[in-house]
């Protein structure tokens, strides 16, 4: 099933989002379209809390924002890292040059010191967010495009995903590979992600499958769980949980044993290039590129509810999205 609900559970953006990620009180969707607006919601209510802000004048691949929730951190199509104050949308200092194409990906430490940046041209490289410098040599050793970076629970090694293939770890003080590529997917991974206290490191490939590793031996964790296109998004929660999201605009989640939970559901429609998490891991936010931001409840152990529910549809077992309904 469906949801047409435009209620409190949905918000219809001015165009299609890139990234979406959430303050750390929850109470803000910040989010970034490809020609590098950004955007600000009141999560609850949907409604905007400021003027959209150019942050750049190229498309915009990366986004994220600093933990204290003070900087929005942009990386576009002309290899610069660009920060602005998340609330006056004004720039904070120099962009941050270094790589010479587009950066795919961006992580931040937990402390908010130090960014991570993955790019086109190959390279993953590490700066003093503060200083706005470069912090040692770039990391080089993928064949082709960077996609995706993650840092590890912890924050001390870094995890990457590209155009070849492969998952590589990084020691983040020295910069220096550990172990051998972790090698599985038919063709480029375009999403990563690690588990927030664990061992765990979850890669999306273009082959439209979930693959799990350890983090310490470069194992693979159980057989490779298939989702219907390619993975665009891949979010892991302190219980283990995956949600992915698809080209196709599809939510497929698998429990931490590898088992399907529920069917997949048709949150968007069409590709869901990002996901993001509230800090009790309660609710899932989504952005699609049918120009929508919509909520979902991450249900536990509830019965099923009705559809004509005032406050939710049920779409899947454990899977609902918050709102009022037409019906």
């Amino acid at each position: 099933m469906r949801s047409t609900t435009r209620a409190v559970g949905e918000i219809t953006t001015p165009r299609e989002l890139m990234v979406i990620d959430l303050t750390s009180d929850d109470a803000e969707i910040v989010g970034v379209d490809y020609i590098g607006s950004a955007y600000r919601w009141d999560r609850l209510l949907g409604q905007p809390l400021s003027d959209p802000v150019q942050v750049h004048t190229r498309t915009v691949y990366a986004m994220l924002l600093t933990p204290d929730d003070h900087e929005i951190v942009i990386g576009g199509g002309d290899g610069l890292l660009r920060r602005w104050d998340r609330v006056n949308g004004t720039p904070l200092g120099d962009p941050l040059t270094g790589h010479r194409s587009r950066i795919r990906g961006l992580a931040v430490t937990r402390d908010g010191r130090e960014l991570v940046s993955a790019s086109q041209d190959g390279t993953v490289r590490r700066w003093d967010r503060a200083a706005g410098s470069p912090l040692g040599e770039p990391l080089t050793g993928h064949a082709g495009t960077v996609r995706a970076v993650a840092l590890a629970a912890g924050g001390d090694v870094v995890v990457t995903a590209g155009q070849d293939g492969t998952v590589r770890r990084w020691d983040r003080s020295d910069g220096n590979p550990i172990g051998e590529p972790l090698l599985g997917h038919g063709g480029p991974i375009q999403a990563l992600a690690t588990a927030p206290d664990g061992p765990v490191i979850a890669s999306g490939g273009r082959d439209g499958t979930v693959r799990r590793w350890d983090l310490g031996s470069g194992r693979p964790v159980g057989p490779p769980l298939v989702a219907d296109s390619p993975v665009w998004s891949l979010l892991l929660t302190r219980d283990g949980e995956i949600t992915a999201g698809t080209a196709r605009g599809l939510l497929h989640r698998w429990d931490r044993t590898g088992q399907r939970i529920g069917a997949a559901v048709a949150a968007h429609s069409w590709g869901v290039p990002s996901l993001a998490v509230t800090r009790d891991e309660s609710e899932l936010v989504t952005c699609g590129w049918d120009a929508r931001i919509r909520r979902w409840a991450r249900v536990t152990g509830e019965p099923t509810r009705s559809a004509r529910k005032e406050t939710r549809i049920d779409l899947v077992p454990r899977l609902e999205i918050i709102g009022t309904t037409p019906f």
